[in-house]
């Protein structure tokens, strides 16, 4: 089951439920979201895992790239509840060193609203999103460098195919 969105907000406060599969297939609804929420004053993402099944590294390195985007404006990308699961694999590519994570919370009385599943990308701008998001989490570290390292040339090979139209 793919990752499901569900988002709220009270103020400059975003609140964002995922739920089931947290990946590739689904971070641009996620990543689109986040944008438009910056360009319009949000100031602090809530985003609730505690219903998130699994997630990948495009998911995780958007939720990076998107805390350094808030933090750079004065804002704030803060995790929260995530499954036990999810919060050693926010830590083992080092996530957790640039997002907070709350353990407890929930929020407020508020009515979510489902986003909806296609952000309407082309495939070159989905493959930039993966780029980008695994970009973001090699910069973490040496660690990520030598795990993500092979998949980005491979990607960025794929992306200049793609560019060309020769894929």
């Amino acid at each position: 089951m793919s990752a499901a969105y569900s988002v709220a907000r009270a103020g400059s406060t975003v609140y964002v439920r995922a739920s089931g599969l947290a990946s590739m297939r689904n971070a641009p609804v996620l990543d689109a979201f986040l944008e438009a929420g910056r360009a319009t004053g949000v100031a602090l993402v809530c985003v609730d895992l505690s219903a998130v099944t699994g997630m990948d590294s495009t998911f995780m390195g958007t939720l990076v790239g998107h805390a350094q985007a808030m933090t750079e404006a004065g804002g704030r990308l803060v995790v929260v509840r995530p499954t036990e699961q999810g919060q050693k694999l926010l830590a083992l590519l080092g996530v957790t060193e640039v997002v907070a994570v709350v353990p407890t919370g929930d929020a407020p009385a508020l009515e979510f609203r489902d986003l909806e599943a296609d952000p309407g990308q082309t495939p070159v701008e989905r493959m930039e999103l993966i780029q980008r998001a695994h970009q973001h989490l090699v910069a973490l570290g040496p660690a990520n460098q030598a795990k993500f390292a092979p998949f980005l040339k491979a990607l960025e090979a794929d992306l200049a195919r793609l560019r060309s139209g020769t894929m």
